[in-house]
């Protein structure tokens, strides 16, 4: 029997202000204007301005954001990737 265990993400977004993401697994960049990362549900864009990175917890797969957000934006499904901007700059 193969069976496919989806593996839990979620986007928690309060009062524009604050955003609390699970299931990430990369941050491929981010700027006061758009943060791009991979979670378990796909690659997601978050766009607004003065966005920062309030905490990253990748062992926990946990984003926090501060700033006041415009869009959230899942690009696709599920991406399998390696090496991204973190994991090259922490080693």
């Amino acid at each position: 029997m193969n069976q496919t265990t989806e593996k839990p993400y979620s986007l928690t977004i309060d009062r524009r202000e604050k955003a609390v993401i699970t299931g990430v697994t990369d941050v491929e960049r981010f700027d006061e204007n758009e943060i791009v990362l991979t979670t378990h549900g796909g690659r997601l864009i978050l766009t607004g301005t003065g966005l920062h990175v309030a905490s990253l917890q990748l062992e926990e797969g946990k984003l926090l954001v501060d700033g006041v957000l415009n869009g959230a934006v899942y690009d696709g499904g599920a991406v399998k990737r390696r090496g991204g901007f973190l994991r090259r700059a922490l080693g």
